[in-house]
């Protein structure tokens, strides 16, 4: 080993006599000089190890700093959801205080707890005797007509929806004002019936219910008048109307507790009027 660090070559020169000779410089030197060349040695020999100290620490910092930006993140996402929902349950209640004036009573909401059975067109939501809901009590959403309750339970209650056979709505024209009755058939569309050929109907009408028979208060958006047919033989016309409620988008519901009813309530409750 002595050997290598006293012998001189072209391929691998002596490191020992260089190391003291070194030493030797440096303990002749005065304070100053010294400081000088110690420096020199911290800036060039280990000033890349605290540079690569210091890259490690602040990756490490970096590193914790987006975490915790993730974190941050991840809870606005969070709260801008709350928001959106928030709104669109604003709206909804924004669009239910456009009901007609005329009907007063109360909003009851309530949760759809089973689905419209495609066989029946019924479906259940979560308020029942407990509540107070009777039967007859009209059923919305924020859009617009969904039914009436026929049947009531303690915790929940039975609704029949437009998509029923047997359920019957008098119902006008917004524009015209010429009047009919809607009633589910088949496919994804109402019909309006009685409506005669030269009635004033049109594709993009708003019907709205009448209140005729009192089981449903005027004024509530039923749909639009999506075909109108003046060709087919007969009196009357085939009218479409796309409803304004969507079967399979029902969330939240509300049932309409009546405060003040006309005097046909009574008797159309009790098995008179539209069905």
């Amino acid at each position: 080993m002595w050997r290598r660090l006293l012998w001189w070559s072209s391929e691998r020169p002596a490191v020992l006599p260089w190391a003291i000779l070194l030493s030797l410089v440096v303990l002749l030197l005065g304070p100053q000089a010294r400081l000088a060349i110690s420096g020199t040695v911290v800036r060039f020999i280990y000033a890349p190890f605290f540079a690569l100290r210091h890259r490690i620490e602040a990756g490490a910092n970096v590193f914790e700093d987006n975490r915790r930006l993730h974190g941050q993140l991840t809870e606005l996402r969070i709260d801008v959801q709350r928001l959106r929902e928030a709104e669109r349950e604003n709206t909804r209640l924004r669009r239910l205080l456009e009901f007609p004036p005329a009907w007063e009573g109360t909003l009851m909401p309530a949760e759809v707890v089973g689905p419209v059975s495609p066989g029946s067109g019924t479906l259940w939501i979560g308020i029942g005797a407990s509540r107070g809901v009777e039967t007859n009590w009209p059923v919305v959403t924020e859009d617009g007509l969904l039914g009436r309750v026929v049947a009531v339970q303690e915790k929940v209650s039975r609704i029949r929806t437009l998509w029923d056979r047997l359920l019957r709505v008098a119902v006008y024209d917004q524009r015209s004002r010429v009047g009919g009755i809607i009633r589910w058939e088949e496919g994804t569309h109402l019909q309006m019936h009685y409506v005669g050929r030269s009635a004033d109907v049109a594709i993009g009408d708003t019907i709205l219910s009448s209140g005729w028979g009192g089981v449903f208060p005027k004024g509530l958006v039923v749909g639009v008048v999506a075909a109108a047919d003046t060709v087919a033989g007969g009196e009357f016309q085939d009218i479409l109307v796309e409803p304004a409620v969507r079967p399979n988008r029902l969330e939240a519901v509300f049932a309409l507790a009546p405060a003040v009813f006309d005097s046909t309530t009574a008797a159309n409750n009790s098995g008179g009027g539209p069905r």
